[in-house]
């Protein structure tokens, strides 16, 4: 498939320490309906989202995702609230077929003002 590919993430506090996450993902794509099986679907609560666009190589993306809620939701006045962060790695040809480095992604964070 060329297509962009979707996660949308849950994060909750772990029942066995404090110091951990519980995290769970749904990934997917934009699918047309078919005659045929129709395919899981996922739904989202409504409310205020961040959004940020990365543009960059692959191995600098975990980092600047940390930066987001680390620095830049707090810089910005914003916490996050309960919810679902979504992330769209849009298709690129390069990656997939040139084994480049470079990806492209946007991630919506569910916030509220501080």
């Amino acid at each position: 498939f060329k297509t962009d590919i979707y996660f949308v993430s849950t994060f909750e506090p772990s029942t066995k320490s404090v110091d951990l996450l519980t995290v769970e993902t749904f990934a997917g794509t934009v699918c047309k309906p078919t005659d045929s099986e129709m395919p899981k679907e996922w739904t989202i609560n409504r409310g205020l989202y961040a959004s940020f666009r990365y543009e960059g190589e692959w191995e600098h993306y975990p980092e600047w995702a940390r930066n987001l809620y680390l620095m830049e939701l707090p810089a910005r006045g914003l916490a996050r609230v309960n919810g679902s962060d979504i992330e769209r790695f849009y298709y690129n040809e390069d990656f997939v077929e040139k084994d480049s480095n470079d990806v492209v992604c946007e991630i919506f964070i569910p916030v509220r003002p501080v």
